[in-house]
């Protein structure tokens, strides 16, 4: 069962696949893949928008938020601006628990 609630656009969902799919980059490169990050990355690619809400554990929610870290520390490391991946990060902070909202 789903601890947090995630309200998910095509913009994040995207940046999502991005990150994870940089996150596994590394660990190949360090040789230790992890499954837990392949999973979230299928269940995020198979995601559909029109739930509207992505179910994540607190596990989820932290391979995640590691994944957009590095993502913005790689943008930053080009000169590249990162407002847009601190917005998410910010909302990947503090998801909801109820998968109920008042809009």
């Amino acid at each position: 069962m789903a601890e947090y609630y995630l309200k998910v656009d095509n913009i994040m969902k995207n940046m999502f696949v991005v990150a994870l799919k940089d996150e596994l980059a590394a660990q190949a490169e360090q040789g230790n893949v992890q499954e837990q990050t392949e999973e979230l990355l299928a269940k995020v690619c198979t995601y559909d928008l029109q739930e509207k809400r992505l179910p994540i554990t607190s596990e989820e929610q932290h391979q995640i938020r590691n994944a957009l870290n590095r993502l913005r520390n790689k943008y930053l490391a080009m000169g590249r601006t990162s407002g847009g991946i601190d917005k998410i990060i910010m909302r990947v902070l503090k998801p909801n628990t109820s998968k109920h909202f008042f809009w």
